[in-house]
Formats: structure tokens, sequence, C-alpha cells
């Protein structure tokens, strides 16, 4: 197999720097990230290990069918100039294609389905004045939670600087792994009017410290999961990544945990029960129903990757050992992480979840994958553990976001408390990665109007 070779302009520096391992900071690895192996060795990415045999080998730039994988250039992260960087992979896709104009398009009639998605609209870019003030020029994940008065965005590589009026980017001061930024209930919705975490000189920081044994810290990152207001506290899960070496593949993940904070828009404090920090989830998303917190992640069974659901009752989230896991219809749950069973297959990248009071159901928002690179697509069902339906809808992002060509959509996140109409107007954002970009986008906003079925 023909080796790739990648040279990319730093953003910062001016001049060509080799790729480092393509990490990303939206929760567990997509489709070809657990093929990348060298010698039988353990392919290492987030929350998914991998073992192959010797004979079956991939280059470190190439998938196994032989394209090449989707890198990014590197850049500094914070003030010791660390390199790093992400995975860009995860997204979308399903059934019911829209096409049309590059801002609004509707989609196909299908009959039998709860909804049709009669229109989208592609709102554009988050970026603006909000991020400026941040000094933030662009990142991306974008997970959110409501909490009193509004909602705490989540956003994962965060890079610094400023951009010229006609939007020229210029990064400078390297870059932070995880930002959060509150949106208030009466704040402009589009562009949204966050309001940052910010440090003394109103630079965006990190809502996470590192633990003392984690030095030096430019060899960790910690990347936000979902998150959720209860017990009249904030709680956001995080992921933590170990860059060890300075071979191509030298990081792995390390584990996820829970971060809890008194101010939604403030410090949150890792948490450490009975002296351990490591939680047994990894949720990309997390409601509460029934008197139960649900929470959803992409796992990867017998080889199968697709939803894993566990639950937790509320006044027991800090508590690692009272999480019970969705072990198959009926529903069955049971304390044994190793009984989890699929609760919906086919599905890479990230999850989100959201209550649809229009529809009366719940939907799901999954990520793309490498073979419908900008598509997100759409699930439904009654309640959280299903059973869930096959993907009924589907959008297409516009083939050219911000100036540049897409090449990979992912980090789809569902936005329920900017939905409209009752959840007739549903509001979602998403992340790409564009060509000959550089770190050089941002979350984009998607609003869909549904149309329910007979």
């Amino acid at each position: 197999m023909k080796r790739v070779q990648f040279q990319v302009p730093h953003p910062a520096a001016g001049h060509p720097l080799p790729l480092r391992p393509p990490l990303r900071s939206c929760g567990p690895t997509g489709p070809w990230a657990r093929h990348i192996v060298r010698g039988g060795a353990e392919a290492r990415y987030p929350f998914v290990v991998t073992r192959f045999p010797a004979s079956r080998r991939f280059t470190e730039t190439s998938r196994p069918d032989g394209h090449p994988l989707l890198c990014r250039p590197s850049i500094t992260f914070g003030e010791t100039g660390t390199r790093i960087v992400k995975w860009l992979f995860i997204a979308l896709g399903l059934t019911v294609i829209v096409s049309g104009c590059s801002t609004s398009s509707c989609a196909e009639k299908q009959t039998g389905k709860p909804f049709d998605i009669v229109q989208t609209n592609f709102l554009g870019s988050l970026w603006n004045e909000s991020h400026a003030r941040a000094s933030i020029v662009s990142q991306d994940g974008g997970e959110s939670f409501a909490v009193p008065g509004g909602a705490i965005w989540a956003f994962g590589d965060s890079f610094k600087g400023s951009r010229s009026a006609d939007g020229t980017p210029h990064f400078a001061g390297g870059a932070i792994s995880c930002a959060i930024a509150f949106l208030a209930d009466n704040a402009r919705r589009y562009p949204p009017a966050f309001t940052y975490l910010v440090s003394s000189n109103a630079d965006a920081v990190s809502p996470f410290d590192f633990f003392p044994n984690e030095r030096p810290v430019e060899h960790y990152r910690i990347w936000p999961l979902g998150g959720i207001q209860v017990n009249g506290q904030s709680y956001l899960f995080y992921s933590l990544i170990e860059v060890f070496g300075n071979g191509p593949w030298d990081f792995r993940g390390v584990g996820s945990g829970l971060g809890r904070s008194t101010i939604a828009l403030g410090r949150y404090e890792r948490l450490r029960p009975r002296g351990n920090w490591r939680f047994p989830v990894a949720p990309t998303q997390v409601i509460e129903a029934d008197g139960w917190l649900y929470l959803f992640e992409i796992h990867e069974f017998k080889g199968k990757q697709g939803v894993a659901l566990a639950r937790v009752r509320p006044e027991k989230i800090e508590d690692p050992n009272a999480y019970e896991f969705y072990a198959g219809a009926g529903p069955k749950f049971s304390t044994r992480k190793k009984a989890a069973a699929l609760l919906a297959g086919n599905i890479p990248g990230q999850v989100s979840v959201a209550w649809n009071p229009y529809l009366q159901k719940y939907v799901m928002a999954s990520s793309s994958d490498f073979d419908h690179p900008r598509e997100i697509r759409f699930l439904v069902a009654d309640a959280p553990y299903g059973p869930w339906s096959p993907p009924l809808a589907r959008i297409e992002v516009p083939e050219y976001r911000q100036g540049k060509r897409v090449e990979l959509v992912y980090c789809a996140y569902l936005h329920p408390e900017l939905f409209r109409e009752n959840g007739r107007v549903m509001n979602l954002t998403c992340s790409v990665n564009l060509q000959d970009a550089g770190f050089d986008a941002n979350c984009e906003m998607v609003e869909l109007r549904l149309k329910r079925g007979l």
C-alpha cells in the first residue's frame, strides 16, 4: 500500500510541519480510526482499543481501502507551544436527501413516517463578536445543556487569535482543548450572543484543571462531552487524552470523568469519588426522564459500532458504581457493563438526543461517516431506551461552507432550548472539516422545519 506524506503550512508559524496523530475533540472514535495500526500493535483512540494481527498493516496516513485520511495541520496548544492535531470524522446520513439551493432546501416526501423535513435552512458559521471578545478564532464541538436562564455550550479545540475585518484569521496565543459559554434565554439566537468563561485578561479559558500527576500539562488534553443541570449543580462529562511521545501515533485515551460546578459558567471540579476520577461512561448526550438520567455514547460491540445507553438516578450521578447499562429490549438494564447491548446500530461519531413536543417523540441526530461525509441522520423513539427507528430522514450539508469545500461533517448536536413552535422547528449545530482551511473552521447552525406524518 502506498504511503502518503502530508506537509501543510503551520497556521501560526507560517512554515510546513509534519502532521501529528489525527486526534479530535468530540468523543469516541469514528469508523476508520480503529483500523490504523503498526505491526499488529493496539490501535489506541479515545475509548476504543482494537488489536490486529501483524499481517494486517496500514499506513499511518491512509485508510484500509487506500483512500487518504482526513488530517488537519498542527498548531501550538497553550503557552508552552506543544503541537497537536485532531481527528475530523463523524457525523451524519439517512433516508431523505435534501437538495436545492445552498441556504435552504426541501426534503423528499416519504410516507409512513412520523415526520418529514420540509425545509432546511443552513444559517452559517457561529463565529461573531462574542468569539472575538474572548480571543477565539475557531472551535468545534458545541454540545449544550439547559441551565437556569439559558444554556451552557461546551466546545472542543478552541484556537486563539483575532480576525481582520474581512474575516482573515490571525492565530496567536495557542489553543485550549475545552471552552464553555453561556447563551441566555433572551439573547440573540443567531449568530448566538455567547458569554464565554474567560480569564482576567478576557481570553477564553478551560473550565477544567489538570491533576498534579498530569504533568507536564502540554502532554494532556481535556475534551468536553455531554452535560446536565441536576440537584442544583451543573455537571459536565469529559475525556482525558494523553500525548506521550513525539511519534505520529503516540497518544491514547486515558479515560472519562465528571466535572461539577455550582456556577454554570464557572470552573468545574473534576470529581474523584473514592480517590478515582474515572467514570464508566463517556456520554455525548445526557437527558432526564422518568426519574432517571439517560446517558448516550458511541461504543463498539463485537465489531459493530453504535449507540450505548446507561442510566443513573439524578441523586447518584456522582457515584460511578450506581450506573446501569442497557442490556437489551424490554428494556433490560444491568449493573455489569460487560452485559451491555447495542441500543442502535450503524451509528458512527457522536450522537445527540432531545425530546420533541411537536412530534411527541425523542429525536436522535447522528454524525456522518466517510461514505456520506456531509449527511446528518435522524431516528425517533417513544422512550430514551427505544426501540429506536431506523434512520427516517437525513439532510446534506452544502458542498461549500465558510468559503471552502466541506470534506466532512461531525459533531451534529440538537439544541432543544432553541427549538421553536413547540418543536416544529428544530435547531442543531455541526462542525465541518474544510478543504485547505487548516484550523480556520467554526461550527455551523441549521434550522429544520418539520411536518408530522400520518
